[in-house]
């Protein structure tokens, strides 16, 4: 079986970044990406391990996607890195078994949660997709379920995970810390966090079967809704396809998630 591991930066233990800066410009950044890895690791071992993983490709995908520390992590993964790729999810396609995540936040908006945003922190205050406000954990599934494929594990903070389960109730979850508020947290130590991680994964590996592809009902209508109009009006000149529905909100409708890009 093959497997895709997409990881962020934001939701790993003992992560909670600096207030009124992005992850990427605070003191945290360094912990971080080692943290980050360590979590990742976790994961990659537990698939290997297993004997059942043949494949195991490692996307990240936090800013410009070149943050962990890859020679730390195991030698028979591969990695998918950098920026510009069409989709979400680069690489994968219907011959993969599983997603899964690991650093993952909650949505803009969520009460307390750890560095909440939705892809970004300045401009995005909402997506919704058929009315239905999603954060990056529901809307990058999404684009995996067009393949028949499940998001099959989550790593995120408290707030992060509860909202992986409204969407996707089978699925296991992690939960790396308590979120307090937007920077501060009741965290799980890190090497605590990275053995729950290799045992969810193992957990998760174990009812693969009764894991389901998450899919939003085509063809999808999905609203972007901005914090400044100025940042709608940029974003209708680069995004083909989609119209203005009020100074603050560009609306499209898509074939498939495929054609979702952040």
């Amino acid at each position: 079986m093959k497997f895709l591991i997409g990881v962020d930066c934001d939701g790993p233990a003992c992560v909670v970044g600096d207030p009124g800066r992005p992850l990427s410009l605070s003191r945290d950044m360094p912990f971080a990406r080692e943290q980050a890895t360590r979590e990742t690791d976790a994961a990659a071992r537990a698939l290997l391990d297993s004997g059942a993983a043949e494949r195991v490709v490692v996307w990240d995908n936090h800013g410009f996607g070149s943050n962990l520390v890859f020679d730390r992590l195991p030698q028979k993964v591969e990695v998918m890195l950098g920026t510009g790729f069409g989709r979400r999810f680069p690489g994968l396609d219907e011959t993969f078994a599983g997603v899964l995540m690991i650093g993952y936040h909650a949505m803009e908006g969520t009460p307390n949660g750890v560095l909440a945003h939705t892809y970004s922190p300045d401009a995005f205050r909402a997506v919704r997709v058929n009315g239905r406000t999603a954060g990056e954990i529901a809307l990058d599934a999404s684009v995996a379920g067009e393949f028949g494929v499940p998001l099959i594990f989550l790593a995120s903070d408290n707030h992060g995970c509860d909202e992986a389960l409204q969407f996707m109730p089978w699925i296991e979850t992690v939960a790396t810390k308590q979120g307090l508020g937007r920077n501060c947290a009741f965290s799980k130590h890190p090497a605590a966090a990275v053995e729950e991680i290799y045992e969810g994964v193992a957990r998760a590996l174990g009812r693969i079967h009764e894991m389901k592809p998450f899919t939003f009902r085509r063809p999808p209508h999905v609203e972007i809704h901005f914090k400044k109009p100025i940042q709608a009006l940029k974003a209708r000149i680069r995004r083909k396809g989609w119209r203005l529905a009020g100074p603050l909100t560009l609306r499209a409708t898509l074939p498939s998630m495929l054609e979702w890009q952040c």
